[in-house]
């Protein structure tokens, strides 16, 4: 029996079986995380990071997120108007609708390829503490308590080797002016000690103040552009740690866990006492949010006072800033998330202590 082969058809569903398709592999993916690892991870994906670094990432003086947006404003206007003067007054609502449901399912299907082509599979990818031979576990609540000590001690350790800074607050003159670089050639050192590609130069773009506060983000990797990006108007202190995060992602890691861990790593990486401590800092914040009400009552009076003053100074900054809507992006980050295969949703960014946690029993048992 031979089938008709409607070519005209077969245009005109093209977005929605290539978005099909993509997320078949995303699925196989997830089942052999091996063959992600070393068909994407390590193979296409350094391909794309290749191009991206040596044409808009490196030569755009602006973030691409803006001309992203932009053109989308652009391409949609386009199309509303275009099916405006195409209009049939004769057609029937049935046959209207029928035709609005598959350009959009064109459109979803685009965005899912793209996403996933781009970057999305690296979901998939063997994690990194495997990779690293970490055994991650839960914290029993006094090991939990031991790891907000250890933090809180190397916290004041490295702000106190910051040149004569006392207990005044730390500003942006302790930090260098590059950041960006800064950043990205400490956590470029990691990578490649663990034995990870660092193909291309990943941005790390600091994006108009208020813009991420708005929807309560501190940063965002965007991979349609495969550039990392940060709010501008973080405290100084916030930045490094930051900025290393999303440039993890960029470096084709999913996980807000690992990148939190990456980040950790890449901070302490730096020359600079500043970045040292943002790092120990910001970590030191993560554990102190999950330990019992008790420890913290006993222990929140002990805080170094240089360190208090930064956490006084880092919590202005953010009220500056209002969020526009409301606990919505929490509710569409935690599904993202779990859509993703990230079960724990929002609470993956606390994997980060486990991790670290992890790293030093390791190097405990190694010496």
């Amino acid at each position: 029996m031979v089938f008709p082969l409607n070519i005209k058809i077969q245009k005109k569903h093209r977005w929605l079986w290539l978005g099909a398709a993509a997320l078949l592999l995303r699925i196989i993916y997830g089942i052999f995380p091996a063959f992600c690892e070393y068909s994407y991870s390590r193979g296409f994906f350094l391909g794309i990071r290749w191009i991206v670094d040596n044409t808009w990432g490196h030569f755009m003086p602006f973030a691409m997120f803006y001309v992203f947006f932009l053109t989308i404003g652009i391409w949609a206007a386009w199309a509303l108007r275009k099916e405006y003067l195409g209009r049939d007054a004769n057609r029937s609502w049935k046959k209207w609708s029928g035709k609005a449901l598959l350009n959009f399912g064109n459109f979803l299907g685009a965005v899912v390829f793209f996403f996933l082509v781009f970057w999305g599979f690296n979901y998939a990818r063997i994690p990194l503490e495997d990779q690293m031979g970490l055994e991650v576990r839960k914290l029993y609540m006094g090991e939990l308590r031991a790891e907000a000590d250890y933090i809180a001690q190397k916290s004041a350790a490295a702000r106190a080797e910051i040149p004569g800074i006392d207990t005044f607050e730390v500003m942006a003159k302790h930090f260098p002016e590059d950041l960006e670089t800064e950043m990205r050639n400490c956590l470029v050192q990691v990578l490649k000690e663990l034995g990870y590609p660092t193909v291309g130069k990943v941005r790390g773009r600091q994006l108009y103040p208020g813009l991420l506060n708005g929807f309560n983000s501190s940063g965002v990797y965007w991979p349609f552009t495969g550039e990392g990006h940060i709010e501008s108007a973080l405290h100084i202190l916030q930045k490094p740690f930051t900025m290393a995060h999303e440039m993890s992602h960029g470096y084709g890691f999913g996980d807000e866990g690992t990148c939190n861990f990456l980040g950790y790593l890449a901070c302490l990486k730096s020359k600079y006492p500043a970045i040292r401590y943002s790092g120990y800092l910001n970590c030191w914040r993560y554990v102190f949010s999950e330990v019992d009400d008790e420890y913290y009552l006993h222990n929140r009076p002990l805080i170094d006072r240089g360190m208090f003053n930064d956490l006084e100074a880092i919590h202005r900054e953010m009220k500056k800033y209002f969020e526009f809507l409301p606990g919505l992006q929490e509710l569409a980050y935690e599904a993202y998330l779990k859509m993703q295969g990230i079960e724990d949703g929002l609470q993956n960014y606390d994997r980060m202590i486990l991790m670290v946690a992890a790293l030093r029993r390791k190097n405990t048992s190694d010496n």
